[in-house]
């Protein structure tokens, strides 16, 4: 009896020894973070930060964070940020941000609310710490900004999980957005779409130049796209989509989604409303996507592509400006 309690008491020793230790290296880890940030340049303060959870825990809280970049007009702050991690696992980050933050951009700074606002990160426990999978949620989303807009979702996910070859598989989504209502109120004057949107997913595997690995500094190009599928629903319009893009040598997306759209016209009407299509345009474009949907069978259904080549975007035929950078 005595030998097992001296092997209990050596083995709670060494424990408690290793979690003090994990959690001094958890706490100059964080430190490191700051003191490197500073060091390219960036402004990177808090107030204090502690590291809690004796014994099964490392609880890393950092009250007060700002970080910005000066030199962009980029900033963020908060009245708090806290990072869990199981102490026998501590390459499996959880992070939990409060129901306030400001983030500052050229021009505007937006405040930032949340009723639930989580994420995960988990890492191979290899040198270079390599991504597995990130994991976030947010519910009760708002964005207030100075500039005049704002807009909302009830609910906001985001999952990136590591596949082979340098492919992460991204998914998003989010449920019903409710869009600035200078924006809603434009469209609801000339469309029957409704003020919120339904639901928008987004499902795609994203092929990089290498693997994203939190010892970088640097985040791997982007090499391809291929969307397996987008999905929106916003009143009487519901869009699929699918298809592959690549950058070309200016970084540009090149490339062919497929786009179905049922209730086609309303969504050409907000598209027309918000200035994306030319007035001198319009009719024509009209005229011929009512062409190409009667095609189908279905003259409420339009399936075309969206095209991207040379810089330029065209939904069919009719052009919709630069494509967007994809490196």
């Amino acid at each position: 009896m005595r030998a097992l309690l001296v092997v209990v008491l050596v083995l709670g020793g060494l424990y408690g020894g290793y979690w003090f230790i994990g959690a001094r290296a958890a706490e100059q880890g964080a430190e490191r973070v700051f003191t490197e940030l500073a060091a390219r340049g960036y402004v990177a303060e808090r107030e204090a930060l502690s590291v809690v959870g004796f014994p099964s825990r490392f609880d890393v809280t950092v009250t007060a964070p700002r970080l910005s970049d000066p030199a962009r007009g980029i900033g963020w702050q908060a009245p708090f940020v806290q990072v869990f991690s199981l102490s026998y696992k501590p390459w499996h980050l959880i992070a939990a941000l409060p129901n306030e933050q400001k983030l500052t951009l050229p021009g505007q700074e937006i405040t930032i609310g949340s009723t639930r606002m989580q994420g995960s990160v988990e890492v191979s426990p290899t040198p270079s710490l390599p991504l597995k999978r990130l994991d976030g949620v947010a519910e009760g989303v708002s964005l207030r900004s100075t500039a005049g807009w704002a807009l909302a979702a009830a609910s906001a996910n985001i999952a990136v999980h590591a596949q082979e070859a340098h492919v992460q598989q991204v998914a998003l989504r989010l449920l019903d957005l409710l869009p600035d209502q200078r924006l809603t109120a434009l469209l609801s004057a000339q469309t029957a779409l409704p003020e919120r949107i339904s639901r928008m997913d987004v499902l795609a595997d994203v092929t990089l130049a290498g693997p994203v690995a939190l010892s970088g500094s640097v985040l791997p190009g982007v090499e391809a796209v291929a969307l397996r599928e987008a999905h929106l629903i916003w009143g009487p319009m519901t869009l699929r989509a699918s298809g592959t893009l690549r950058p070309d040598d200016l970084g540009q997306a090149e490339g062919k989604i497929d786009l179905r759209i049922e209730g086609w016209r309303e969504g050409f009407l907000a598209a027309q409303a918000l200035g994306l299509i030319p007035q001198q345009f319009a009719v024509a474009a009209e005229n011929v996507l009512a062409g190409l949907a009667a095609q189908s069978g279905d003259a409420a259904v339009l399936e075309l592509p969206l095209l991207m080549q040379n810089g330029r975007m065209m939904l069919g035929p009719v052009p919709l400006g630069a494509a967007p950078l994809l490196r």
